[in-house]
């Protein structure tokens, strides 16, 4: 795998257009039509009370727990520089910013090859402290697509992968902004460390600055991650899309969803079933593929 990566596309229009009152009012439609109006106020009512909570020194202190990746790859995916304003937006329109765990998403991706019966191969070219390009047999085909991308540290950890393209999906302008400059910052020094596998091309990363339940699926085998990052309205709203997408162009799909606080959704939808997972994340795939 040639790891001379490739920045993004320049952000989406809808990043000029960005407004909390838009944001947050799309989210209160969607969600009094989906829960009622009780329910939606006490939801924000509760989003509100955890953003504030995170405002203790006990968890002021826990924000900073998740800077290892940050330091070992000289990238910003950090939420403990996260501003006030952005952090109040995203709880009071959807979820707070939290980074995947590596460990994590390392489980994750290794739950797609065993459903196919393929091993990894680990590239034996290393350069701490990456461990080097981690193949999966099968994902060349595939399309990483990370819904709720923030800061786009999925995205990097994907690109060890063998994907065929990987893209973010953030709503957000500021993380969007930050997911970009990662993704330069990265390229440059994987390219720097002369990073590349012989014969293999690199594969296309970019951030995309829109809302999620506007973004059209790509043809073409897809992995979709999910780390939490909607409520219940707006992932029932980007599953009906993508079961839209795979009505019309049936190919195979998996859907990746760590902190399944709405696996509920995903085990009520017919074209879906559960092929891994354990309490803290969830792999599905489309019928006829799992």
């Amino acid at each position: 795998m040639n790891a001379d990566f490739k920045p993004g596309a320049p952000a989406a229009p809808t990043e000029l257009a960005f407004s909390f009152w838009r944001v947050f009012g799309r989210h209160w439609q969607s969600s009094v039509r989906y829960y009622g109006l009780r329910h939606t106020a006490a939801q924000v009512g509760g989003a509100a009370y955890r953003f504030l909570r995170e405002f203790l020194p006990g968890r002021r202190r826990a924000k900073y727990g998740d800077l290892d990746y940050d330091f070992d790859h000289m990238v910003d995916t950090t939420r403990a520089n996260v501003g006030f304003r952005a952090q109040l937006i995203a709880a009071l329109s959807g979820h707070q910013y939290f980074p995947t765990e590596p460990w994590l998403f390392e489980q994750i991706m290794e739950a797609l090859p065993a459903l196919s019966g393929q091993q990894s191969v680990i590239s034996t070219q290393q350069s701490a402290p990456d461990r080097g390009n981690i193949i999966r047999p099968g994902l060349e085909d595939f399309t990483f697509i990370d819904l709720g991308s923030g800061k786009g540290r999925a995205l990097l950890m994907a690109a060890a992968y063998g994907f065929k393209k990987i893209i973010g999906v953030e709503f957000m302008p500021e993380w969007h902004r930050v997911a970009q400059e990662n993704i330069r910052q990265y390229a440059e020094r994987r390219a720097q460390e002369n990073f590349a596998a012989e014969g293999k091309s690199a594969p296309m990363i970019e951030s995309l600055c829109m809302d999620a339940r506007d973004f059209h699926f790509s043809a073409g085998p897809l992995v979709v991650y999910l780390f939490n990052p909607f409520p219940g309205p707006v992932l029932a709203a980007v599953l009906d899309r993508l079961r839209q997408s795979l009505r019309q162009n049936p190919r195979p799909v998996f859907l990746a969803y760590r902190y399944p606080e709405f696996d509920s959704l995903l085990q009520k939808c017919g074209w879906l079933e559960k092929v891994a997972g354990t309490e803290q994340w969830a792999v599905y795939a489309n019928r006829g593929i799992g």
